[in-house]
């Protein structure tokens, strides 16, 4: 069984019920904070994507580069592509954010990806409000389709270390 496989089942056996969903395929996991669950999609407050090996040494800064181009490179079926932003050598980190944010009135809505040196990985969807200069949390959907694409992905890009 693949993540991708793993997580749909996940979501089938828990219908239009919010809450954490999470799946584990050998050390690739997987957490969807979902707000709501159906047979076309989710609705997301973000998601999570580990690769929990004791075995292996925490990730390097160059690795977790590697890994974010890899990410903007392969994942370009997001509303908005992905680039590569900020690399954070001494917080271990490598930020992706959409290229061009999507603009609706006075909000761009954009989605944000760390990548740390544990081996994580979460995706946000954040909004900017040009006239408070503020940004907050954005729900997100992706159709179970685009969900499955993402999980094997995720799980593609992280192994080529």
């Amino acid at each position: 069984m693949s993540l991708s496989t793993a997580i749909a089942a996940e979501l089938d056996a828990r219908p239009d019920q919010p809450g954490i969903v999470s799946a584990q395929d050998g050390p690739d996991s997987l957490a969807l904070h979902v707000l709501s669950n159906t047979p076309v999609g989710v609705n997301l407050e973000h998601l999570d994507f580990a690769v929990i090996d004791p075995n292996q040494p925490e990730w390097t800064i160059d690795e977790l580069r590697a890994w974010g181009d890899r990410l903007a490179q392969n994942v370009t079926y997001l509303m908005e592509p992905l680039v590569v932003i900020e690399v954070d050598a001494q917080g271990g980190e490598v930020e992706l954010r959409s290229q061009s944010p999507t603009p609706r009135g006075q909000l761009r809505s954009y989605y944000e990806v760390r990548l740390n040196k544990t081996g994580t990985l979460r995706i946000d969807r954040l909004s900017f409000d040009a006239q408070t200069r503020k940004r907050q949390a954005s729900p997100f959907q992706l159709t179970r389709e685009v969900l499955e694409r993402l999980a094997d992905d995720l799980v593609e890009t992280a192994h080529k270390r």
